[in-house]
């Protein structure tokens, strides 16, 4: 191999131009592939694609539209007179629905009287079994006596002209337990529905709803869309403020909010993160490089190699996946700190030739040898460990997988194409200008490290053995962060409205989901209902929340034919016709109240004590804004049949890393067709699947590493030598993630396989320069390990630096990234540059011992006298 390196270091030396001229057309190509990718920020999409639990979750969204709605939110101050605000609502509204990207706007929920004429006949098939025992209460000629009294009364309070229309069309009181179904029937919000409006019942929020034809995740879309409406609703606010508000009244802030301002902040954020990252590892790292080489113009021996694997690597990017995700967006830092690392290592042994004399081109032929050699398979074993993650089930990781680990391969064929032609370049410059490079290599204390590792190598390894046994000792105590929710960025702006509306509409979107399949609406209605019912016992010990689902809006096939029964039971006395105006009426003669106003009250009454046939989906349909509702529910199969849903709100930061065992029990009794589904689900399910992957990609990526090691040294000690001081420094590092308190997550467990690619590298070419020296003098094999240590720390170094920058990064999932990789790239050079050479020394020590008991057992012995 070295031999083949030399012969391509030669040709690039000799044919520079050429080399240039080929990158430059190469780099040029990758930037117009480059230039397609787009960037998804749906988070769902970074999970495993297949994965039976996930696919419920996603496909549940997709079918009831959790996360794909656009909120118009408009602040209320304190103790607002709400008029002005709902016709300021009622306006923006109707705008909101000419927008062509609008599928359609929801800002009113109905007047309490239309809701009441519309629902009211209908109202006692949503009677329970107490709740019969209610009505037939107040139905009774005492209980109908009683309730004109009380209604007389509050026609005489200071309330009387708000009671007064509702009072008309409900004398009687009994439209309480429907209205209580209409107000859990708006996504579990808060609503106040005497309003007419989605106002929060503490008068600080008012929502207008909208949901637009394409998905969030459609970035372009969404970018025109969240500029228009914003537009929009400042316009409308700014034309009609003072027309619709009292002399005085500020005019409100008007906020937008879910899943699309969710979607676009993603992006932004991705966006940032690619530059924040690719520009701050690049800075800091030519920075670092120029501090190490104290030479300006080597700043373009790394910048040219490394932007120009960089670029390939986006240009491979865009050929390949299209698609840059939050877990991709890192992988350009990932590159800069690598990739630096084969430009350091192998222009560190050409200066350490050129200061032993000898001449560019022997100092080239050095260079692209035996550290040549260390710099493919360092390169071949990074790149193997992170085409590791191909294993896992994880998309956005197993993308990030096969781009670094491409990118590293590439950024390792321009290190060792460009480098060489740059050196010749470099020589011919000097050559005409009659001038010498000036040629240095800061080593970070690592020369002094490698000599005391050989001066006392016993101390040295002891010390070792007791941090890794500490290590050992804080294993059991690493903790693994599971909630997706946490692996997103802080001060999130699509979060923040999330929050806001949580905390005034009593909503705190930690849901979970019982997916509910039959062939028929009936067969789905009374799974709903027999759900409902199991839950509602989980809601009274406090596991739940709440419990929401279509029985609010119509009730369990079952439960409505027992009402049936009842009504024709009951028929004969307490619900008939006949007997029930006599009764009304007596009951308003003596309360001193006319009959007639109240006609109409009575008609609605008749009519709910008489209906005819069960509540249907076709009686919620062409009712304004019930049709929604019951989409929120109900829906058709895309496979066929009947899809439904039962919401159970679990309540604020309880249940988020795994679901209640009752709900899962009560999922189980249900039957095959009932999916207990929700992020907790999720959440426990990839706890379980990442561990699993986690484990595969790291027993992967060591046994390619071990089979490349192999291949590379031919000796089964040699390879087992270079693993070994590997493995202790990832122990170290997991050791010092416990005692820095840095948790385990989704994202970092993978770095461990990372590190093994990474550190790995370390190990080699500190084996490399020993076998080259294997046979000099202590001295002079000190001197070379001391070499090789300065650049180990300073690949090192730049891997911290380039990793650095991840930390800087929005999304806490990536800055976990950055801080347990600069951990590993800590750990695993120290113990290439301490214990291995201490090692080594001790072995070469016995190997000496051995050699002078075999040469003082061969000399005769002196004959006797």
């Amino acid at each position: 191999m070295a031999n083949r390196l030399y012969k391509i270091a030669l040709f690039a030396e000799r044919h520079y131009r050429g080399i240039f001229l080929a990158a430059a057309l190469l780099v040029g190509l990758s930037l117009v592939l480059a230039s397609r990718l787009e960037f998804d920020a749906d988070v769902l999409s970074l999970l495993p694609e297949h994965d039976p639990v996930v696919k419920t979750f996603r496909d549940t969204l997709a079918e009831f539209g959790g996360l794909d709605l656009l909120l118009v939110i408009i602040k209320l101050p304190e103790d607002p007179v709400l008029g002005p605000y709902q016709e300021l609502a009622n306006r923006i509204g109707p705008e909101l629905e000419k927008l062509p990207e609008m599928e359609w706007v929801d800002y009113r929920i109905g007047k309490p009287d239309e809701l009441l004429r519309a629902f009211f006949p209908k109202s006692f098939l949503f009677l329970d079994e107490e709740g019969r025992r209610l009505v037939a209460e107040r139905l009774s000629e005492e209980g109908m006596r009683q309730q004109a009294q009380e209604l007389r009364r509050m026609l005489t309070t200071p309330k009387a002209l708000a009671f007064k229309e509702l009072a008309l069309l409900d004398p009687l009181g009994l439209s309480q337990l429907f209205l209580y179904q209409m107000t859990g029937g708006s996504g579990a919000l808060g609503v106040d529905w005497t309003s007419g409006n989605y106002v929060s019942r503490d008068h600080r929020l008012l929502l207008i709803l909208a949901k637009p034809i394409r998905p969030p995740q459609d970035i372009g879309f969404t970018t025109r869309l969240m500029a228009d409406v914003e537009a929009l609703c400042q316009r409308v606010r700014d034309e009609n403020w003072g027309e619709i508000a009292a002399p005085g009244m500020e005019r409100p802030e008007i906020l937008l909010g879910g899943g699309y301002l969710t979607a676009l902040e993603d992006a932004s954020l991705i966006k940032k993160d690619i530059l924040i990252n690719a520009a701050g590892s690049m800075v800091l790292v030519l920075l670092l490089f120029l501090f190490a080489f104290r030479r300006l113009g080597l700043l373009l021996y790394a910048f040219l190699p490394l932007s120009c694997g960089l670029v390939l690597a986006f240009g491979f990017a865009g050929a390949t996946t299209g698609v840059l995700s939050s877990a991709t967006s890192g992988f350009a830092a990932l590159l800069i700190g690598l990739g630096i690392d084969f430009v350091i290592v192998s222009y560190g042994r050409f200066v350490e030739e050129r200061h032993r004399g000898r001449s560019s081109t022997e100092a080239l032929a050095k260079m692209t040898g035996h550290c040549g050699r260390a710099v493919v398979i360092g390169g071949v074993t990074s790149a193997a460990t992170f085409y590791a993650f191909a294993v896992t089930e994880f998309t956005g990781l197993r993308q990030m997988g096969i781009l670094t680990g491409t990118g590293i391969l590439l950024c390792m064929i321009s290190v060792l194409l460009l480098l060489p032609a740059m050196l010749a370049w470099s020589e011919v410059r000097h050559r005409r200008r009659d001038t010498s490079p000036s040629l240095y290599l800061h080593g970070f204390g690592a020369h002094r490290l490698v000599r005391f590792s050989v001066a006392r190598p016993r101390l040295v390894l002891w010390s070792g053995v007791v941090l890794t046994a500490i290590a050992i000792f804080l294993l059991p105590h690493l903790h693994f962060e599971s909630s997706i929710r946490n692996m997103r960025p802080k001060g999130h702006r699509g979060f923040l409205m999330q929050d806001l509306v949580a905390e005034h509409f009593g909503s705190n979107f930690e849901y979970m989901m019982l997916v509910l399949r039959g062939e028929t609406v009936d067969e789905v209605l009374d799974l709903a209902g027999r759900a409902t019912a199991g839950a509602l016992p989980m809601v009274e010990d406090g596991t739940l929340r709440s419990v929401e689902s279509i029985t609010r809006l119509i009730p369990p096939p079952e439960s409505q034919r027992e009402v049936l029964e009842w009504i024709a039971a009951e028929r004969r006395d307490l619900l008939d016709p006949a007997k029930l105006r006599q009764r009304f009426t007596r009951a308003l003669t003596e309360a001193g109240l006319r009959v007639e106003p109240f006609e109409e009250g009575l008609q609605l009454l008749l009519q709910a004590a008489n209906p005819s046939k069960p509540i249907g989906v076709d009686d919620l349909r062409g009712v304004e804004g019930t049709e929604r509702l019951l989409e929120r529910y109900l829906r058709p199969s895309k496979d066929g049949g009947w899809v439904g849903v039962v919401y159970l709100h679990a309540p604020p930061r309880i249940w988020k890393r795994e679901p209640p065992p009752q709900a899962e029990v009560l999922a189980a009794e249900l039957g095959p067709n009932v999916v207990l589904t929700g992020t907790n689900v999720v959440s426990r399910n990839l706890r379980r699947q990442v561990w699993k992957d986690a484990v595969v990609a790291c027993v992967l990526g060591t046994v390619l590493v071990a089979f490349l090691l192999w291949l590379d040294f031919r000796r089964l000690g040699d390879t087992l030598l270079s693993l070994v001081p590997l493995m202790t420094g990832v122990l170290w590092m997991l050791g010092a993630m416990v005692a820095l308190g840095i948790d385990m997550n989704f994202m970092n467990i993978f770095v461990t396989t990372m590190i093994i690619g990474i550190g790995v590298d370390y190990g080699v070419h500190m084996l490399h320069r020993h076998r080259e020296l294997r046979e000099a003098s202590l001295a002079e094999l000190t001197d070379g390990l001391g070499e090789t240590g300065k650049a180990i720390i300073m690949a090192a170094v730049s891997t911290i630096v380039g990793f650095g920058s991840l930390v800087l990064s929005h999304y806490p999932g990536l800055r976990s990234i950055g801080s347990v990789a600069i951990l590993g790239a800590v750990s695993t050079s120290l113990v290439a540059i301490t214990l291995l050479p201490a090692y080594l020394t001790l072995a070469r020590r016995q190997r000496v011992r051995e050699s002078a008991g075999e040469a003082l057992a061969a000399v005769p012995e002196a004959p006797s006298d």
